[in-house]
């Protein structure tokens, strides 16, 4: 079975109520039953979410993402084949906001922190996430399953 990860950034839907702590309990809860890894940042206004994990669950779980009224104007930024997870302990890592470590992760890989998604770079991209993960682990929920 392939091992693939998507990439995608998405704008809340204001007119659709959303708990975050909810959502990531969703994610959670299906991901682990899934096989399914990966990380979502979201700081109130925008999802940046990376999903690994079988080719066929992780397409699944996109189509279900973009039917989802909570989000709007998704664009995927990448899905390609992986040799391995970047997240493989996490059925989903979650961090929230945007404080000043957030924001020096943001700018050592990019001018500005707010991401233009048309035009990022998804490597880039990647490293901030990983770096999220790694350098601010103790505020981060996860699961570890």
């Amino acid at each position: 079975m392939n091992l693939t990860r998507l990439v995608y950034y998405s704008q809340r839907n204001p007119s659709e109520s959303m708990d975050a702590q909810d959502l990531i309990a969703t994610c959670e809860r299906n991901n682990m039953r899934l096989n399914l890894t990966g990380m979502l940042h979201y700081n109130g206004d925008h999802f940046l979410q990376v999903i690994e994990g079988g080719r066929v669950e992780v397409s699944a779980l996109y189509h279900r993402i973009a039917r989802d009224p909570r989000h709007s104007n998704i664009i995927l930024l990448s899905c390609t084949d992986v040799r391995e997870r970047m997240f493989p302990n996490w059925s989903m890592g979650m961090h929230q906001g945007m404080d000043d470590r957030a924001r020096g992760i943001y700018l050592r890989y990019f001018s500005t922190d707010d991401i233009n998604p048309e035009t990022v770079n998804v490597e880039s991209l990647l490293d901030v996430l990983q770096d999220l993960s790694v350098e601010m682990a103790p505020r981060l929920r996860v699961s570890n399953g």
